[in-house]
């Protein structure tokens, strides 16, 4: 019965161990997302000729597809996969060539597509999406909020392309394994200390009540608070 106790809560303090490490890594994805609700500048190489093949070909800004290219590239660092065709083909060629997941689950750094447009989704707050975008002679950029899933600007909601997903994933695991060494090291603290306390109790309580060699009052509860909590806890698993 001590053994199975002992391992007992030593794997509920591991896992209040892992649980209270790895919500950094588990938030890696919002951490390194940096919005985007300004226009990019002129000189910034993921929208101009430098690096952005919309823009190489002529179709730079103001121009959905191009915009999106440059702020995939952005987020990422390196050239998305969907590199031609215009907003109306996008949705179609990425599920025919296999590039990127995609769904109806809204994403930080998802494209959204419609019949005709394109967007790159950058807050999510429930149901409502904000994205960023520019416009085929139009508007250079600005941002649209909508009901996910909705219909806009005349046209119809396809879905979302998770182009950053990877990126985001790759995060994560370079961030887990630099808390990787952390942890292991905090769990052998805990489990020492943990360790010692069961033996301390087990010493002082266990082994009394078993043998129904002490009782509730032989201890002092101004002094040893805990030890009579744990100790009713112990005995009353032992009876």
């Amino acid at each position: 019965m001590r053994k199975i106790l002992k391992s007992t809560i030593l794997a509920l303090l591991a896992l209040f161990v892992i649980l209270s490490v790895f919500p950094t890594s588990v938030f890696a994805k919002n951490d390194a997302f940096e919005t985007r609700f300004s226009a990019p500048l002129k000189n910034n190489a993921y929208y101009n000729k430098q690096l952005n093949v919309y823009a190489q070909g002529g179709y730079g800004l103001p121009n959905c597809t191009a915009y999106v290219y440059g702020r995939i590239y952005e987020i990422t660092g390196e050239a998305p996969l969907l590199k031609r065709g215009s907003a109306d083909e996008w949705w179609n060629l990425n599920k025919r060539n296999g590039y990127y997941e995609y769904g109806q689950e809204p994403r930080l750094g998802a494209i959204a597509c419609w019949s005709n447009h394109v967007a790159v989704v950058e807050k999510i707050n429930g149901n409502m999406v904000t994205a960023s975008q520019s416009h085929w002679k139009g508007n250079y950029f600005d941002t649209t909020t909508f009901k996910s899933g909705t219909n806009r600007f005349g046209q119809k909601f396809y879905g979302y392309i998770y182009a950053s997903d990877a990126y985001f994933a790759k995060l994560e695991k370079e961030q887990e394994k630099k808390e990787e060494p952390e942890i292991i090291e905090a769990m052998s603290l805990e489990k020492a200390q943990t360790s010692y306390k069961i033996e301390k109790l087990e010493y002082k309580t266990v082994e009394l009540y078993a043998e129904h060699r002490v009782s509730f009052n032989d201890i002092n509860p101004n002094q040893d608070a805990d030890l009579l909590m744990n100790s009713r806890m112990l005995a009353n698993a032992l009876a």
